[in-house]
């Protein structure tokens, strides 16, 4: 069985820094949270596309160094994919994007249907520009229809307006998805700019948990992250550590929490477990994933750690 199946983009970031200098990384938060999986130890597979060219060969060679396998169909004849990330005084970035969204379909067929969920995902992650832009995003949603009964699903919205369009329309392509998912991360950056002010991550943690969703993250930057269920609620600090940049910290984090709660075996045919899990229990979570982001922004792009060096790091912190 596959551990995951991650859908999605995976495009090239090229990253503007306040020095002048210019950079370029394998990225996509999708792809991100794939490699972080792998790093983890997850046995992944990564359902995009790029292009068959420079940028395309790039990509792949990352992917497939990461220890991830690539959902045969990913490679077009379109260009591959770029994210300009330009890069202030505090480490965070702005982005403009030239992207082309377009995934392999499910299978139709009643034969194909029934080997593929002989052996489900135990788990499925989207989010992002993947689960927004069409046609991709369209296909996406089939993947979700067809997955959903046998594998839980998480959802990182990652919002990305200067490619998604409105507000709105990302709020309403959200309506319609959270009915499959059973985990989401969110940034109250992204949901801010989802509601045009301020969020609360209580409100935020509450409108996910009334559509459904079974174990919430709502991330606050330097404040750390908030973790719910329908039961139980746990607040872990940030760690402090010397910024390079922020890119890629969130998609660690959720390759984080993903990890950790396969480890507890709350995912799959599991999922029930999600909303009983302990007070206790979600603090170990919420460490486990603050410490991986923490690592993420102590060094340049989107560089997810390995278990090793997330264990290394939690054993000379205390929360």
């Amino acid at each position: 069985m596959t551990d995951c199946l991650v859908i999605g983009e995976a495009l090239i970031d090229v990253v503007k820094r306040p020095n002048g200098e210019t950079s370029r990384y394998p990225g996509g938060s999708p792809m991100n949270v794939a490699v972080g999986l792998s790093r983890l130890g997850r046995r992944v597979h990564l359902l995009t596309r790029f292009g068959d060219d420079a940028d395309g060969d790039t990509l792949r060679e990352y992917i497939e160094n990461a220890g991830v396998m690539l959902v045969p169909g990913a490679i077009d004849s379109d260009a591959t994919s770029i994210a300009i990330a330009s890069i202030n005084d505090q480490g965070s970035p702005a982005y403009h994007f030239d992207v082309n969204s377009s995934y392999v379909e499910p299978p139709t067929s009643p034969e194909k249907i029934e080997e593929l969920l002989s052996e489900p995902p135990l788990h499925v992650h989207i989010g992002s520009i993947g689960a927004h832009l069409r046609p991709g995003s369209d296909t996406v949603r089939r993947w979700l229809e067809l997955l959903h009964p046998h594998s839980t699903i998480s959802y990182d919205p990652n919002v990305r307006l200067s490619i998604l369009g409105s507000a709105q329309s990302v709020i309403d392509d959200m309506q319609e998805i959270l009915p499959y998912i059973d985990i989401v991360k969110a940034s109250t950056e992204d949901l801010e700019e989802l509601e045009g002010g301020p969020v609360e991550a209580d409100d935020a943690a509450k409108f996910f948990l009334d559509r459904g969703v079974k174990f919430v993250a709502i991330t606050m930057g330097s404040k750390g992250v908030k973790l719910y269920t329908p039961n139980a609620s746990v607040e872990i600090p940030a760690l402090t550590v010397q910024v390079v940049d922020s890119v890629g910290a969130g998609d660690a984090m959720m390759s984080a929490l993903i990890d950790a709660l396969a480890r507890i075996s709350v995912l799959g045919d599991e999922r029930s477990g999600l909303t009983e899990i302990s007070p206790q229990m979600l603090s170990s979570v919420g460490q486990f994933a603050v410490t991986a982001a923490a690592i993420t922004v102590s060094r340049a792009g989107a560089n997810p750690p390995t278990r090793g060096e997330v264990n290394d790091l939690l054993a000379n912190t205390k929360f």
